[in-house]
């Protein structure tokens, strides 16, 4: 799988696969930045497995985060939550976590809850990697 090949990652590993196949995660690396692209449905059940990968990353000295929610196709409050948890810790470490590709249903979801403010989103993996 050619991973944001723009970007030209030094390394694009598939990291995490829920036990029903929900959610795939898949992380490349172009430094600062870490890229968490995430496939499939982020809820109660799935969340738990991008906390795991997110902190990874963070442990690993990545402070700038790039989600690529473009691939995903489901998004309860749980996952809103983890969302902005995951921003609060990345902030709260001196980093910055930013989405990308919020378009369709996450898009429409973020602008029904009034948090298209609270996260800050970018077009592209891209145009996120260049403000960042």
């Amino acid at each position: 799988m050619e991973c944001y090949p723009r970007l030209k990652l030094v390394a694009a590993d598939k990291i995490g696969k829920d036990e029903m196949g929900r959610l795939h995660i898949v992380v490349g690396h172009k430094p600062p930045h870490t890229v968490l692209a995430l496939d499939g449905e982020l809820d109660v059940a799935t969340a738990p497995h991008l906390d795991d990968a997110f902190v990874r990353e963070c442990e690993a000295g990545y402070r700038k985060v790039i989600l690529d929610v473009g691939a995903l196709r489901f998004c309860d409050s749980y996952g809103l939550r983890m969302l902005l948890r995951l921003q609060d810790r990345c902030v709260a470490d001196g980093g910055r976590m930013v989405l990308a590709d919020t378009r369709g249903m996450l898009a429409r979801v973020l602008n029904l809850t009034g948090l298209e403010r609270a996260l800050v989103q970018f077009e592209t993996v891209e145009r996120a990697a260049a403000e960042l």
